[in-house]
């Protein structure tokens, strides 16, 4: 494994949540343009809202609308997403397969992601994973969202795990840089919002296809 981070004395795998676990793009998608409608401005697309995701929902929503919209529009997809937040959620391949042997491993797994922590619970419960996860940690959990040090620093704080012993699993630059910056390794799937090109790019430790991948790789 990169950085020197072998399957042996691996303490704890952190996974983002959206193109990562799931595809929950098309109900992330309904929620922006809900409140597009609703403002009375064409909706952004289905691939520019996906290609934005990851950097929380106070950070994205600014890339579709004016500064004078932005109250109301982040009002009225936080209305939309807390109706349909469990609706859509498709669980990517493998996930379940590598959870279950990230757990049989003695190995520590947790969600790390800057989707809001109680829809996250809720999501991860209706798909009966709850207590595959010794963390689950989201926004509005802390202070602070990824790639913010000091987020990654209280994973691993609460996880009990060193960085060098941790790898965090993640689909865009949010997450390289999350891993990164308190020396984490980053793996990156291409599952989600950016290609694998664009993920060594930006210099993640490893890309692969899927978490499937991972799983037949590292953990057979």
């Amino acid at each position: 494994m990169a950085n020197n981070t072998s399957l042996r004395d691996l303490q704890a795998v952190l996974f983002d949540m959206d193109g990562t676990l799931v595809d929950h793009f098309e109900t992330i998608y309904r929620c922006y343009k809900y409140a597009a409608e609703k403002l009375g401005r064409p909706a952004p697309t289905y691939d520019a809202v996906k290609r934005a995701v990851g950097g929380s929902m106070p950070v994205t929503i600014r890339s579709f609308f004016a500064d004078t919209e932005l109250e109301a529009a982040m009002k009225l997809w936080k209305e939309k997403f807390d109706e349909i937040h469990l609706e859509g959620v498709v669980l990517l391949p493998g996930a379940r397969d590598l959870i279950q042997a990230v757990n049989q491993h003695d190995i520590k797994a947790a969600v790390f992601t800057n989707k809001s922590g109680i829809h996250t619970r809720n999501i991860i419960e209706s798909l009966g994973l709850s207590d595959s996860f010794s963390l689950i940690l989201g926004a509005h959990d802390t202070h602070y969202r990824k790639p913010e040090p000091e987020l990654s620093s209280i994973a691993l704080d609460r996880l009990d795990a060193k960085p060098e012993k941790a790898i965090l699993i993640g689909d865009s630059p949010f997450d390289i840089e999350s891993a990164h910056c308190i020396g984490m390794t980053s793996y990156c799937v291409s599952t989600g919002s950016h290609s694998s090109q664009e993920l060594i790019d930006a210099g993640a430790d490893k890309v692969f296809e899927s978490l499937q991948e991972i799983a037949d790789s590292h953990f057979s």
